[in-house]
């Protein structure tokens, strides 16, 4: 697949993951819809993909901005190819140490009900397209991990949304691609994670062990399965036996994840 002269609205696209794939589509030719709170860096975004980009300021846990960047990109584009939910919140906190509750709440409409209110708007037009919905997912949607009870419990519901979709969406010509990357370096993940008072941690981050894929490869690897529609993507191709050996071997799995966990500084 070309992606010259596809229309591609992206989700937290002024940083990160989002901001590397808006520049790579916009340099092969695509035109690009960007959606994101910050204003500021949704104008630096703009600037570095060139001024055809749409750029949306815009909150995904709004139905109502979800549903005006969507019309907004299909009457700039007069269409929409390809939705790309990038648009994510994460956490570090013991579940007993939390002190506010309203974490999980705001995890929760962030990565499952943001997906949700961006993908009910673009179905219609995707439809027309035939096009594709790519979901920004974690491997923690198959298997939990300390610390992020509330950002695996989100990611959970999203693995069943799509899941759903896939039996409701069948015959329209819409493809349906998960990916499940490993934690990516490069991005401000972390540092936005939500602490034990539903606050970002910022500074007090806590940093990973020398693991995970960079933002490039992982964006490199997202085109390439979605110029090939595939239905699923593992960052790194590894990950794909994680569930596998979840199953065979559960309490091998728990002993590696809490060993890697603890790696983390």
């Amino acid at each position: 697949m070309s992606f010259s002269g596809q229309s591609i609205a992206i989700t937290g696209g002024s940083s990160g993951l989002g901001l590397h794939l808006a520049k790579a589509f916009s340099q092969q030719g695509a035109r690009v819809a960007l959606m994101a709170r910050d204003g500021d860096r949704l104008k630096e975004a703009e600037s570095a993909c060139g001024n055809g980009t749409l750029t949306f300021p815009g909150d995904v846990t709004s139905e109502a901005d979800c549903k005006e960047f969507i019309e907004a990109v299909t009457a700039k584009f007069n269409g929409l190819d390809h939705l790309i939910a990038n648009a994510g919140l994460s956490m570090w906190a013991r579940f007993e140490d939390v002190e506010d509750l309203a974490l999980y709440r705001r995890l929760l409409e962030v990565n499952y009900l943001g997906i949700v209110h961006c993908v009910h708007p673009a179905l219609p037009a995707l439809k027309k397209s035939r096009g594709q919905v790519v979901v920004i997912s974690s491997i923690q949607a198959k298997v939990g991990v300390p610390f992020h009870s509330g950002y695996g419990a989100s990611k959970h519901a999203l693995e069943g949304f799509i899941d759903t979709l896939r039996y409701e969406l069948d015959g329209t010509g819409i493809n349906l691609l998960k990916v499940y990357p490993h934690w990516i370096r490069g991005t401000n993940l972390r540092q936005h994670a939500l602490g034990p008072n539903a606050e970002p941690i910022g500074d007090r981050k806590r940093a990973h062990a020398n693991s995970g894929v960079t933002v490039e490869q992982c964006a490199a690897a997202i085109q390439s399965a979605m110029a090939r529609r595939k239905p699923a993507l593992y960052v790194p191709w590894t990950l794909r036996y994680v569930q596998i050996l979840k199953n065979l071997f559960p309490g091998a799995v728990r002993w590696y994840i809490r060993r890697k966990v603890g790696d983390q500084k």
